[in-house]
C-alpha cells in the first residue's frame, strides 16, 4: 500500500495538511483529491511511500459531541475532561494558552503538534518550529466509516476533518499519548476535541473565536517514553478498522 500525504504552506506558515493509506491503483484520483484541500498555498508538497508494514487497530475512540454559548464555557468544559483523563488543570489550562497565542515559538502555527511533559508542563519535541507529526495513519475502509458517519448526522462539509481527526487521535492513544488537545488552524472552523483512552474522542464546540488562524495540537505525554511515542506517531503506519 501507498502512503500519500500532502503539506501546504503560505508565506512560510503550514496552512493544511492530509493523509492517505491507499492501494497503488487509487493514488493518482487520492492525489488529484488532496490538491484540492488547502485554500490558499504558496507551495505544496506531495509525499508518496511504500509501506512495507501496516499495523491494524480494531476498534476507533467513541465520538461524543458538545456545543457551548461561548468560547469560555467550551475551554472550560476542555479544562474539565483533560482533568478528567489525568491532566493537571494548571497544565490544561497551559496547553490551551499556548494554542492561543500560536504554538510556534517564532509566532503562528507548526506543521506538528507540541508534546507536554505530563508532570512538568515542559515541551518535549526536538524541534519547537516543527513539532511532531501523526502520519501514516488511515481507515482500512474510509468509504464505509464516511457512510457511517452520516448516518450519524455528522454534516457532509465537516466529514472530511472529522474522519481525519478521529483516525489520528485514535493513533495517537495507541502509540502512547495520554491525552490530547487540538483546535483547528483554519479560521472558519471552531470545533476542536479532547481525546484520551477513558474519554474517546470528545468534540467541542467553540473552542476558538471564528476568523482566528491560530490552532494546533497539544499531546501529554510521559518523558521516559518520549523516544519511544514520536516513532511511533511518525513512522509506524496503522489502519483504524471499525468506529
Amino acid at each position: 500500500m501507498i502512503s500519500v500525504r500532502m503539506r501546504a504552506e503560505l508565506k512560510g506558515l503550514h496552512v493544511s495538511g492530509a493523509e492517505r493509506i491507499v492501494d497503488e491503483g487509487q493514488v493518482e484520483r487520492v492525489v488529484k483529491e488532496l490538491l484540492k484541500r488547502p485554500k490558499d498555498y504558496d507551495k505544496m508538497v506531495i509525499t508518496l511511500e511504500k509501506l512495507e508494514e501496516i499495523y491494524l487497530i480494531p476498534k476507533a475512540l467513541t465520538i461524543y459531541s458538545y456545543d457551548f454559548d461561548s468560547v469560555q464555557s467550551a475551554r472550560d468544559f476542555a479544562v474539565k475532561k483533560l482533568e478528567e483523563a489525568g491532566i493537571r488543570k494548571d497544565l490544561a489550562k497551559k496547553a490551551i494558552e499556548l494554542l492561543e497565542k500560536g504554538p510556534n515559538p517564532k509566532g503562528g502555527n507548526m506543521r506538528g503538534a507540541v508534546l507536554m511533559d505530563v508532570k512538568t508542563g515542559e515541551r518535549l519535541e526536538p524541534d519547537q518550529e516543527r513539532g511532531i507529526r501523526t502520519v501514516r495513519v488511515d481507515w482500512k475502509d474510509r468509504k464505509a466509516i464516511k457512510l457511517a458517519l452520516l448516518k450519524r448526522g455528522i454534516k457532509r462539509q465537516y466529514l472530511h476533518r472529522l474522519l481525519d481527526a478521529l483516525a489520528l487521535a485514535t493513533k495517537n492513544v495507541y502509540c502512547g499519548v495520554l491525552a490530547e488537545l487540538c483546535w483547528s488552524d483554519d479560521p472558519d472552523y471552531t470545533t476542536g476535541y479532547v481525546a484520551s483512552k477513558n474519554l474517546g474522542y470528545v468534540r467541542i464546540k467553540p473552542l476558538k473565536e471564528p476568523n482566528n488562524p491560530l490552532g494546533g495540537r497539544v499531546y501529554f505525554v510521559e518523558r521516559d517514553r518520549v523516544e519511544e511515542i514520536i516513532n511511533c506517531l511518525e513512522r509506524k503506519a496503522v489502519l483504524v478498522e471499525a468506529l
